[in-house]
């Protein structure tokens, strides 16, 4: 299901679906649904901005604007360059807004290994924004149903599936095409391409990604193509040395919020994927090392104690004033019996977490642990 603050974004996709081919367009028609559909989209961006998905991290967002800048370079245009943010979510999205707002979830930054997959991806969703796809194809939808009558069920029914996938599919391919030749002007490099695709399509084969894996095979195949017929034009056959830990690097925030976010959700190896990654570049934060604790101790309902103890004292060790580290300890050592042992660490968190939501059980606890 589609959630509310995604209405706009996804009325492209909805669009495509039931639209003629783009190629057939004119483009000035679009210009009749801008308005509406820009204010439409500032309404969602604020609904996010009100959910507090948005994720503000001063470094993080600098390095996307880099980026894109570099992209935006290669673009001729009269809109206003692109604003790149990041949303809290799991799942592997990336979608641009009709008023040149592009989010990117912190669930496919997860996914990416350099910076020219990430360029790939933001110069595809360009590619959707300077094309005012979301607008052009909203008139045409709208002008089509005038003229038939039908409603928008029996219209799509009438339709029929297959047209709606070469929709899809033809405007997929668009993006796919005039993005690689962006990513190319701006000199990175397209074989990155490959790779993440790869990356994108063993995670959908992980999660039952259903009839979307068929379709990004599709995506592959053309792709593997266009870069084969410009193979004399191939600047290079893989991402420089190095790219991967600097790339990482500069999205660390990200990774830190999709592991607390997949840990929530309950997919503990996209959180334990996350984790894994921010903790090799940043071995000194104390609540890594407690989310790294949550994921070991609910991946494995509880067994395997030894492990996720390791990983809170760990945190102990970096800051001896995190409260929720101290938390899980006594928890641990209360259900194993150890109440005395449990006892110091119950007492630390009702010290250091005086607002904290959980401070009656855990006084539940500690009576028992004096008892």
């Amino acid at each position: 299901m589609t959630p509310p603050y995604r209405y706009v974004a996804a009325w492209m996709m909805a669009t495509l679906v039931w639209a003629a081919p783009l190629y057939a367009l004119d483009a000035v028609a679009a210009s009749n649904q801008t308005p509406r559909l820009w204010r439409l989209a500032a309404q969602e961006q604020a609904m996010l901005e009100q959910r507090g998905v948005v994720l503000h991290e001063a470094s993080l967002s600098s390095y996307l604007q880099t980026v894109a800048g570099r992209l935006w370079e290669q673009v001729s245009t009269d809109l206003n360059a692109p604003a790149i943010n990041v949303v809290v979510d799991t799942r592997m999205e990336a979608y641009a807004y009709p008023n040149g707002y592009f989010f990117l979830s912190t669930g496919i930054l997860n996914q990416i290994e350099n910076e020219d997959q990430l360029a790939m991806i933001i110069a595809h969703e360009m590619v959707h924004y300077v094309r005012q796809h979301t607008a052009v194809l909203y008139d045409h939808f709208q002008m089509s149903i005038h003229s038939t009558g039908l409603s928008y069920a029996d219209q799509g029914q009438r339709d029929g599936g297959l047209a709606m996938k070469l929709k899809i599919d033809a405007a997929e391919r668009q993006a796919d095409d005039e993005g690689l030749v962006i990513l190319k002007a701006a000199g990175y490099c397209e074989t990155e391409v490959l790779s993440l695709m790869s990356n994108l399509l063993n995670s959908m084969l992980d999660q039952g990604g259903g009839e979307a894996v068929g379709q990004l095979e599709n995506r592959i195949k053309t792709m593997k193509s266009l870069i084969g017929q410009a193979r004399d034009s191939v600047s290079c056959t893989s991402a420089p040395v190095g790219s991967h830990v600097f790339f990482l690097n500069r999205i660390a925030p990200a990774l830190l919020a999709n592991a607390q976010s997949a840990l929530t959700c309950g997919d503990w190896n996209q959180a334990d994927r996350s984790i894994s990654k921010y903790l090799v570049l940043n071995p000194e934060d104390a609540r890594a090392y407690y989310l790294q604790g949550e994921v070991l101790r609910r991946r494995n309902n509880g067994d395997g104690k030894n492990q996720c103890m390791e990983s809170y004292k760990k945190a102990l060790k970096i800051d001896p004033e995190f409260p929720l580290a101290h938390r899980a300890l006594g928890e641990l050592y209360f259900k194993a019996g150890r109440f005395q042992t449990a006892k110091p660490y119950f007492e630390a968190f009702l010290s250091l977490a005086p607002q904290d939501d959980a401070r009656e059980y855990i006084k539940g606890y500690l009576r028992q642990c004096q008892n």
